[in-house]
């Protein structure tokens, strides 16, 4: 009886040995399991979040590269069109004053050669009280009776004199009217067609220089805007790829758990008696023991004394 009840404690021992060793792995275990398992989930969830910032900065970055091949190519169309116009301002400014110094060199051969001449007249109603001046009538004279009384009589010789012109005045044009002369005004549109030139030339280069400048500051952005998404698609790339090892990674090590959940169940009925507790199992039976002993000793005691 009392070998039986050795090797019962014995047995019992190396059964709370391994319940011992077993229930303490079981916890370990799916301690360590629940921390990767929230660890994935979190991780999981930074990958979904960086995905999306990803995809939208890409998303923003290319209608910002939209954006901007628009106004180069507005900017261009633009460019051509107004380089165009200001080419056809300045070939015309430059025929107009070619134009205008060829009439102002005609006219003033003209005017010179008139200055000089006494047969082609535009005769001038005279003052008539400068006429007998100009035209030398003396006092006292028919002429000068008959400018002075309508109804003279007699006559008067009103024929060629000395130092007179022959058909009137010399034609000098309106070359000498002040500003209001026509080579005067000549000179004024001359100038407006040179300004209009200097103006025009100075204003294409001005544009053209802000256009270049503007296409290297836009060629300049486009190009860090594409290299940006071109980094966004790899990371997204990079980021979806362990997003779904994550997810792999996070179904396996809840499989691994529920595995060792079942496994503890199991332990459960083993290892934790619903009665006694292995400390109570250990002191009942060495108290069972020991009275077996006792009573052992008192059996071989009453043997010894039958057979004296």
């Amino acid at each position: 009886m009392i070998t039986r009840l050795l090797e019962e404690a014995e047995e019992d021992a190396k059964h709370e040995g391994f319940c011992d060793k077993e229930m303490g792995k079981s916890k370990i275990t799916r301690n360590k399991l629940t921390e990767d398992i929230d660890g994935l989930d979190a991780a999981i969830e930074e990958g979904k979040a960086t995905i999306q910032k990803l995809a939208d900065d890409t998303a923003t970055l290319a209608q910002e590269v939209e954006d901007l091949t628009k106004s180069m190519t507005e900017a261009t169309d633009l460019r051509k069109s107004e380089k165009e116009t200001n080419k056809v301002t300045v070939k015309d400014a430059q025929a107009a004053q070619k134009a205008v110094a060829a009439a102002t060199a005609v006219l003033k051969d003209f005017y010179e050669k008139a200055a000089t001449a006494t047969a082609l007249v535009q005769a001038k109603t005279p003052d008539p009280r400068q006429w007998g001046l100009k035209t030398g009538v003396k006092m006292g004279t028919d002429e000068w009776t008959a400018l002075a009384n309508p109804n003279f009589k007699g006559k008067v010789d009103t024929g060629h004199k000395e130092d007179m012109q022959t058909f009137g005045e010399s034609y000098d044009g309106q070359q000498d009217e002040a500003q209001y002369g026509i080579l005067a005004l000549l000179e004024v549109v001359a100038s407006d067609f040179a300004n209009l030139e200097a103006d025009t030339t100075a204003s294409e280069e001005a544009s053209q220089k802000a256009y270049e400048d503007f296409m290297a500051e836009s060629k300049k952005n486009k190009s860090v805007k594409e290299k940006k998404i071109e980094m966004n698609t790899s990371d997204k790339a990079a980021a979806e790829a362990k997003l779904q090892e994550d997810i792999a990674d996070l179904k396996s090590t809840q499989d691994e758990l529920l595995a060792a959940e079942r496994y503890y169940k199991k332990l459960v009925p083993q290892c934790i008696d619903q009665g006694m507790t292995w400390d109570e199992r250990v002191k009942a039976r060495e108290s069972e023991i020991a009275s077996l002993k006792q009573a052992l000793e008192i059996l071989s005691q009453d043997d010894i004394a039958t057979s004296a």
